[in-house]
């Protein structure tokens, strides 16, 4: 069994050594960075670590560099990709048990879920709990934690067109992609973390506005896939 860690960086030079410290107790995973357009040392950084990074000349967004990564790792001899961010928020020790629900069920994606607590900033836990109580809605499955972006992903996936959204609202339209898809979800409860050094790339009202007009047009959109692209 093989799987890749696949990191979206967006000038992470402060964080990104601390999460690639954290991994090197992984040593069988395979580490893919996309430096999405840093201005600062992200990409010398990833490949002082002895990680496999792909350039974005200019910043595209998140989920053109986690399209960018898809592609890779589609073409790759892995089992699975596990997706983590670069600011140190989602805990590195935990992702054992994102591996051991994929070994109970290989179809399945495995989704990080935090709680709403005191460690959460008030406009995130309103964000979270809509886009959720929405998402949960338009897919007839709970999902209570729809913007986490520590994920695994079986490798029969990453070929789907899931989303053409640049931007964070991509990994919500993913779960609604899978969902059509019959893709069922399996849940692993993480600390919910948000170290005092980070700084979000994500604007609150810009990724209300994306995700409204998202999930609008994901009423108009077929996100049917044919068997030959599994």
């Amino acid at each position: 069994m093989k799987g890749l860690i696949l990191i979206s960086a967006y000038n992470s030079a402060t964080t990104l050594p601390y999460v690639l410290e954290e991994l090197k107790i992984f040593p069988e995973l395979d580490i893919l960075v996309i430096n999405d357009g840093s201005s600062d040392t992200t990409g010398h950084i990833a490949e002082s670590f002895g990680a496999h990074v792909i350039h974005h000349k200019v910043n595209k967004g998140k989920g053109a560099a986690l399209q960018t990564g898809f592609k890779y790792a589609a073409g790759q001899d892995i089992d699975f990709v596990i997706t983590l961010d670069a600011d140190k928020q989602h805990p590195v020790d935990h992702i054992p048990a994102f591996i051991e629900q994929y070994k109970l069920n290989s179809d399945t994606v495995i989704l990080g879920t935090r709680e709403r607590d005191k460690n959460m900033p008030w406009t995130r836990k309103f964000s979270n709990s809509v886009s959720a109580a929405l998402i949960s809605w338009r897919i007839k499955t709970h999902i209570y934690d729809a913007q986490c972006g520590l994920r695994l992903i079986p490798k029969r996936y990453l070929s789907w067109k899931l989303s053409s959204i640049k931007g964070f609202i991509f990994e919500s339209e993913v779960l609604i992609a899978l969902a059509v898809n019959g893709v069922n979800f399996k849940f692993v409860p993480i600390p919910t973390l948000y170290p005092e050094t980070n700084q979000s790339k994500m604007t609150y009202f810009d990724s209300t506005f994306g995700f409204i007009i998202m999930y609008i047009s994901s009423f108009f959109k077929s996100y049917k896939q044919d068997n030959n692209d599994i």
